[in-house]
């Protein structure tokens, strides 16, 4: 019986914790992403 009962925990939280894992990937890159154009923009900026 405990090991159908960790099966359902999984069923349950698996896609709650695969979300928040996509989440976390998503900010990380997108911070990358946004700091290399910022970074880019600036030396634009600086090269007029």
């Amino acid at each position: 019986m405990p090991e159908s009962g960790s099966v359902e925990l999984i069923w349950l939280f698996g896609p709650f914790v695969l979300y928040l894992a996509m989440l976390v990937v998503y900010y990380v890159w997108e911070g990358k992403r946004e700091k290399r154009l910022r970074e880019r923009y600036e030396e634009a900026k600086h090269g007029q």
